[in-house]
């Protein structure tokens, strides 16, 4: 066998090692909490990772294709990516309510739609699509209607998150994400004798005459 052949076994085994590794093994040492690991890196599954869970993933390398399902906030999500790192695709997709993993705080809400982008190496050249919500509230630690809105991808330049809330009679919101810069702008408005607005002036991020917030975020 040539060099070149001994050089290509060496790396077809190696990968095949790595990823026939118990899922358990590799996520063990992550700052998440994970819990109820079973499988390996082709194919497995959670009962937990952070506040997700339970959590399937299957990845097909010489198909370049990564496909993973789980439950967050009692709503099932599926997430696809393939053609990585060259022409790639990658898609979110709402699929319904679905038993989650208990967490401190609790949304309830109807999510359903797709968003999907088109890439090239580090570069996303396209986004599609819409998330949109029904029926938004917060369930726990306490009771918090938050309304209707829906979330879109903008990646022509940057990777920009925006989103819009609203409640009939109580509030607005509207937000622009960049995840790469690590900044948002808020711009919310509250009525008169909204269920929010003494959360927001308990933190301090609306006057006592206020109905109106302007603020920008960084992480």
């Amino acid at each position: 066998m040539t060099r070149r052949g001994w050089v290509w076994l060496m790396v077809v085994f190696c990968l095949t090692l790595l990823v026939e590794l118990p899922a358990g093994w590799v996520l063990r040492g992550q700052a998440l909490p994970v819990a109820g690991v079973s499988g390996s890196l082709w194919q497995g599954e959670a009962r937990q990772v952070g506040e997700a869970g339970p959590v399937r993933w299957q990845w097909r390398p010489w198909h370049r294709e990564l496909e993973a399902d789980l439950a967050y906030q009692g709503q099932g999500w599926r997430a696809r990516l393939s053609g990585w790192p060259w022409q790639w695709q990658a898609e979110l997709e709402a699929l319904g309510p679905r038993a989650s993993v208990a967490s401190v705080y609790r949304l309830a809400g109807q999510w359903q739609g797709v968003v999907r982008l088109q890439g090239k190496g580090a570069r996303c050249l396209q986004a599609q699509g819409r998330l949109a919500v029904e029926d938004l509230a917060l369930a726990a630690p306490w009771s918090l209607g938050l309304g209707q809105g829906w979330v879109e991808l903008d990646c022509r330049q940057g990777w920009l998150v925006l989103g819009r809330l609203a409640l009939a009679g109580q509030h607005s919101a509207e937000v622009k994400a960049d995840l790469l810069g690590r900044r948002a702008q808020v711009d919310l408005q509250v009525k008169e004798g909204a269920a929010l607005a003494p959360l927001l002036r308990g933190a301090r991020w609306l006057g006592p005459q206020e109905r109106r917030v302007q603020r920008s975020l960084r992480w």
